[in-house]
């Protein structure tokens, strides 16, 4: 059967303009953009204020990549010698059309429409479909300026002020940072070692105004979750939690925000959920061990996939994609084309060079399949061996992260001599203080909390702030730190606990 013979017989997305806000239902296309489609041909323009690109300073753009043709690659494993700058790709972007050449300087730092450059944008089309196979036809996908941009974009498409959302009970400060200014609240949703619980959803949908708090307030119709590698617990769904999340979406008629940055930062996945999702009806990406996404699984067009390249590429790139339902597509289109009109020309132009005419589809993935993977997973590995190595186990703990930057660190208050006497906040703000004298940074539990901060504290004055008895956390990262500076530190971090304890 034939790709597009298949897509044919698919669904189309559901129609949930009901869903959008105020703001997002007033979205319209911006009067000048909307004159682009009468260029070409024998036209001559005297319409758009476009600079002149002889005005443009910049003759071409290069940079040296790395190489991901598979001989030579093979050949550097086996020749220690070859010179390392000698295995890169050089790609360069020219000032003007040139054959061969996939974008010149003059059209890519021009003005364009909110889509994105139109090869990168079908790239990364290309790639989600490959990746992910949606089970709808009228998808579609647009650029952003990176993942905070484009869950700005979809919380001013679907929220009011007044709106809430759920979120998983620890989630990332930043989201909840964002939608607070702008008086659309946050309802949080008990998690288990793989993320949200489905079981838990449910039921608070199923009960939704049972209590004093929610008497008056409309049910919550967005989820925003973390559902691979979450920030800041680093924990991954299970095939069948994300069946079970998309089962609570159907039934409740949910629209569903998937921030994925850390999806190809995946360690392992398990062959027999691979096998378990190929025989249940999933549509299976390309590369096995990639878990299947929510948006996989979708068939109405109610998942909003966000990703990013800045955590496989760099994150100063700030270019990202997101794949959803073609009606939502054109309202963040018409949003970026009142903000930031597109993401950087430089960095467009650039990536579609390396992606499009270096790497290709195959090249790409096999990049994050055996470098970005691989090398988290070793650092992974290693911090997790410095902490078994250093911190007492009667003093705290974490799961296993099978994916993503992060271990979730449970301190074991109950163990210290002064438990029950104090706070479990008191006894979680002496950890850091120590640690902080000790020179190990970790960031407080309370940052990732879901509950309200009280207006009589500084959250910046982490030295003397720790409000949630709850969060009886500390996130680390395996990301940055060199491996004998993550040794060094888990050191320093045992030693801080150890010393805590004995208080």
């Amino acid at each position: 059967m034939s790709s597009n013979t298949k897509s044919s017989e698919q669904p189309m997305a559901k129609d949930f303009s009901s869903f959008l806000s105020l703001e997002g239902a007033s979205r319209k296309k911006s009067p000048l953009k909307s004159l682009l489609r009468f260029m070409g041909g024998d036209m001559i323009s005297l319409g758009g204020g476009l600079p002149h690109p002889s005005t443009f300073p910049f003759y071409s753009l290069s940079a040296e990549v790395k190489s991901m043709d598979p001989t030579l690659n093979a050949e550097s494993a086996t020749n220690n010698t070859k010179a390392a700058s000698a295995l890169g790709d050089l790609v360069t972007v020219p000032h003007g059309p040139q054959p061969g050449k996939i974008e010149n300087l003059s059209a890519s730092l021009q003005y364009g429409i909110g889509t994105g450059i139109k090869s990168l944008r079908e790239f990364c089309k290309e790639h989600v479909n490959q990746m992910h196979r949606p089970q709808y036809q009228d998808w579609d996908v647009i650029l952003s300026a990176g993942n905070t941009d484009a869950f700005a974009k979809t919380i001013a498409m679907l929220c009011s002020r007044g709106d809430k959302i759920l979120v998983e009970e620890w989630t990332y400060p930043a989201a909840l940072e964002m939608i607070d200014p702008l008086g659309v609240g946050h309802v949080p949703v008990k998690m288990d070692g793989e993320g949200m619980s489905a079981v838990a959803l449910k039921d608070l949908l199923d009960n939704w105004g049972s209590t004093p708090e929610q008497a008056n307030d409309t049910k919550p119709c967005v989820v925003y979750l973390i559902p691979t590698g979450q920030n800041p617990t680093g924990a991954t769904m299970s095939i069948q939690r994300r069946r079970d999340i998309m089962q609570v979406a159907q039934e409740h008629n949910l629209i569903l925000i998937e921030d994925d940055p850390y999806y190809y930062l995946q360690f392992f996945a398990g062959e027999d959920e691979q096998k378990d999702g190929q025989t249940n009806g999933t549509s299976e990406n390309s590369q096995s061990g990639w878990v299947p996404s929510l948006l996989s699984m979708d068939t109405d067009g109610r998942v909003i996939r966000l990703d990013t390249f800045s955590k496989t590429l760099a994150p100063g790139c700030r270019v990202g994609y997101m794949s959803m339902n073609a009606h939502f597509c054109t309202i963040a289109q018409y949003h970026n084309e009142v903000t930031i009109q597109q993401p950087s020309g430089f960095s467009q132009a650039l990536l579609a060079e390396m992606l499009i005419s270096h790497w290709g589809q195959e090249g790409y993935t096999r990049y994050l399949f055996e470098n970005v993977r691989t090398e988290y997973l070793k650092r992974s590995q290693h911090l997790q061996m410095c902490y078994n190595k250093y911190v007492v186990p009667q003093f705290a703990s974490f799961i296993k992260p099978s994916a993503g930057m992060f271990i979730w660190i449970k301190v074991h208050v109950d163990q210290h001599p002064r438990y029950g006497t104090v706070s479990d906040s008191a006894l979680m703000l002496e950890v850091f203080r120590s640690c902080v004298e000790n020179n190990v940074l970790m960031v407080p539990g309370w940052q990732f909390s879901c509950k309200p901060k009280p207006a009589d504290i500084d959250p910046s004055d982490v030295l003397n702030v720790w409000f949630d008895d709850q969060a009886t956390y500390l996130r680390a990262t395996f990301a940055y730190a060199s491996f004998e500076q993550m040794e060094q530190a888990m050191a320093r971090f045992g030693q801080s606990l150890s010393k805590t304890f004995a208080a």
